[in-house]
């Protein structure tokens, strides 16, 4: 999937990660905390709904609207964070949408080796 990423995402104490969005509405971008020590101190706005994160709860949203995140607590964030097809992409679309990433990526390959 284009544009999609797995990793362990950790907000330090007294910390936000500013207002940002995704280039397109192709995935579904899943939280799941891992370590959330104050609940009540750490948040996500997504186009202006807040939640707070609940260890063991999963977060869901649609990365293309604005969203940012904030730790106001004094220990560390932790959310498993995963990328999944739209699911208003059907088959069809997710396979064109690789050809055509497939394709800017063998433009690009070639262009690098002089060819």
């Amino acid at each position: 999937m284009p544009f999609a990423f797995a990793f362990f995402s950790t907000l330090a104490p007294k910390s936000k990660i500013a207002p940002h969005c995704a280039p397109a509405n192709l995935r579904l971008r899943v939280h799941l905390p891992l370590l959330v020590p104050e609940p009540e101190r750490c948040g996500i706005r997504v186009a202006g709904e807040t939640r707070q994160w609940e260890v063991g709860k999963a977060l869901i949203f649609d990365d293309a609207f604005e969203h940012e995140t904030w730790n106001d607590g004094d220990a560390d964030r932790v959310v498993l964070l995963f990328d999944l097809w739209h699911p208003d992409l059907s088959p069809e679309e997710r396979v064109a949408i690789q050809a055509m990433f497939a394709d800017v990526d063998d433009r690009r390959r070639k262009r690098a080796a002089g060819l």
